[in-house]
């Protein structure tokens, strides 16, 4: 895994090249389109990638919205196992339900990392188990989807997720007390999922 204090950069560096906004309806179909993204380490490869399949404009912004998220949620899974000293990682990299473990109790429970910024279309103002229960609620219904356990990271706004210093003091204060981000949401099927919320607030 690789430092949490390169990864941090990179994402910082990828911002440059993009704005903070999602345009472009995330599909299975553009998804596989630009799944090259995870052998990617560096924009160069990823504009080099782009270059070979002959990706068009859109698909491009696409992809690299695409890999800024999936090193934006490297970045926070190393600083997690950086400051966290119950969590251990899934055996299975591509584990599409599982990312780590975090023993509570004596238990060993399961979690899939998710980092987003608020979402737009929520209603403001929403409690750390409200704003749970509408991820679970209004995620893709394709390939993605599922209700298993899920550790929420939160930008407000989205540049918040960027700065290391902010993560780091935050990280810090769920390790003080776990317990205060922890919550319970119960689906309309009777599933129940286990959910941490981190909000990661700028200071401006």
């Amino acid at each position: 895994m690789e430092s949490a204090a390169h990864l941090f950069g990179e994402i910082e560096a990828a911002g440059l090249a993009i704005a903070n906004s999602w345009k472009i309806k995330q599909t299975d179909d553009l998804d596989k389109q630009t799944s090259h993204i995870y052998k990617c380490h560096s924009l160069a490869d990823l504009q080099q990638y782009a270059a070979e399949k002959g990706l068009t404009d859109s698909e491009l912004m696409y992809s690299l919205h695409r890999w800024r998220n999936f090193k934006r949620h490297e970045a926070w899974q190393s600083l997690l196992f950086e400051q966290v000293p119950s969590i251990s990682l899934s055996t299975e990299s591509f584990h599409k339900k599982q990312d780590f473990f975090i023993q509570a109790n004596g238990e060993e429970i399961p979690f899939d990392l998710k980092v987003s910024r608020y979402p737009l279309s929520a209603k403001p103002g929403l409690n750390d188990k409200e704003l749970a229960e509408w991820f679970y609620q209004n995620q893709s219904r394709q390939g993605r989807f599922h209700l298993a356990n899920r550790f929420f990271v939160v930008g407000e706004p989205e540049s918040a997720l960027y700065s290391i210093d902010l993560a780091r003091d935050t990280i810090s204060e769920f390790v003080q007390s776990m317990s205060k981000f922890r919550h319970f949401v119960r689906h309309p099927n009777g599933t129940v999922s286990r959910a941490v919320v981190l909000r990661q607030t700028s200071l401006d």
